[in-house]
């Protein structure tokens, strides 16, 4: 019995010999394996890398990225992966990322208008407005590759959409200031001086004060400008609306020269006395002297037809 029991006990013996040696050899195995793997990984992570770097083209580096992130993901199903491949690929796709994140910066940065409320130049800033428009569209189609996760996406939106915000703003201010502008030409042209709307041709203008017919030979070579005094010709309650007219001339004789028209809808006041002395044409219009070769020489005969006429009405 005891030579049975010895027996027994020595095959017990070699079987756990034998399975602690196969078990030691498979981790030995699985460990040389999971090194060879882990090598391989290493010197593919590595050329993947580099290669992002040495290339120029922003698509195929996205697209080096997205490969580098299904490396990634397939690697962390393997039973062989190891910490030190997955620090570095957790490495070389935060570094491929900030190539991205630093192009999103420096568009925001080029297009950023930091004295926006001193800023006039509408098509401007209607420009960089654009240019960040499609930096939105460019991260909502990129961010699912280019950041770790949904928040950081939302937070660069959120910054682009700040700047879009003010450009919004200012735009609208600009066109309102444009509106108001238009609005306030109008009246000091028309209705803060009671002028009805003026008929004009090349050679014929007409208000409800007068009507001046130049030579035909003048058309496009003459012009009229216009502005209201109520401080020295006139007053607030009795303004003097004066009408400059210019011309260029191509006879010497009667070649460059202006005048003046001054009309006062509201009676001529007391510091305004000495406009009697210009040429008077209906009720409180008058005529200024001529400068240079003059515009109408309404006092001679003999040049009536070399020179513009007008006629109140």
């Amino acid at each position: 019995m005891n030579k049975g029991n010895n027996k027994n006990i020595i095959s017990i013996i070699s079987i756990i010999v034998v399975l602690v040696i196969c078990f030691f050899g498979y981790n030995f195995y699985q460990k040389k394996q999971a090194e060879i793997i882990s090598a391989e990984k290493l010197t593919a992570l590595h050329e993947l890398t580099k290669k992002f770097n040495d290339e120029n083209d922003r698509n195929k580096k996205f697209n080096l990225l997205k490969d580098t992130l299904d490396e990634q993901s397939k690697y962390n199903l393997d039973s062989y992966k190891v910490s030190k491949v997955q620090d570095e690929f957790k490495n070389s796709i935060n570094n491929m990322r900030t190539y991205f994140h630093n192009d999103y910066d420096n568009t925001i940065k080029e297009n950023n208008i930091t004295d926006i409320n001193n800023t006039s130049d509408e098509s401007r800033i209607t420009d960089k407005k654009s240019k960040l428009d499609n930096l939105i569209k460019t991260i909502g189609k990129e961010q699912d590759i280019t950041f770790e996760t949904e928040q950081q996406a939302q937070e660069k939106k959120s910054e682009v959409e700040k700047l879009l915000k003010k450009y919004e703003d200012r735009i609208s201010e600009l066109k309102k200031e444009t509106d108001e502008k238009k609005k306030e030409k109008t009246k000091s042209s028309s209705d803060d001086i009671g002028e009805q709307p003026v008929n004009m041709t090349p050679t014929h203008y007409e208000n409800e004060y007068f009507i001046v017919d130049v030579p035909a030979k003048w058309s496009g070579k003459w012009y009229i400008s216009k502005i209201t005094d109520t401080k020295n010709l006139g007053t607030p309650s009795q303004p003097a609306i004066m009408y400059s007219f210019s011309r260029r001339g191509d006879n010497p004789m009667f070649g460059n020269g202006g005048q003046t028209v001054h009309v006062y809808p509201n009676g001529l006041p007391n510091k305004a006395n000495y406009v009697k002395d210009w040429t008077k044409f209906g009720s409180n219009i008058y005529v200024g002297a001529g400068a240079s070769s003059g515009f109408f020489n309404e006092k001679n005969e003999s040049y009536r037809n070399e020179m513009a006429k007008i006629r109140a009405k």
